[in-house]
């Protein structure tokens, strides 16, 4: 886990995507990313995963403009 998490770090580089939230529970860890576009996103992360072993990964993009899965998350954090 600590290998692919190093690995996920260029994806932020020159501002390109946001690491805004990381879950972890029920054996799932869950790292949501807000970036400017889907398939160069997936390129960086190829290309940042390619000399590591394969993961099992699952992969899901869909649009969030207004950040609103991260607001809620927000929302939701109780002091």
């Amino acid at each position: 886990m600590d290998d692919f998490e190093d690995a996920l770090s260029p994806l932020e580089e020159d501002g390109f995507s946001t690491l805004a939230l990381v879950s972890t529970g029920d054996n799932i860890k869950e790292w949501t990313y807000y970036t400017k576009a889907a398939k160069p996103f997936l390129e960086r992360l190829n290309l940042a995963l390619r000399p590591k072993a394969s993961f099992p990964v699952e992969i899901h993009a869909s649009a969030d403009v207004e950040w609103v899965t991260y607001q809620q998350f927000i929302d939701s954090v109780t002091e």
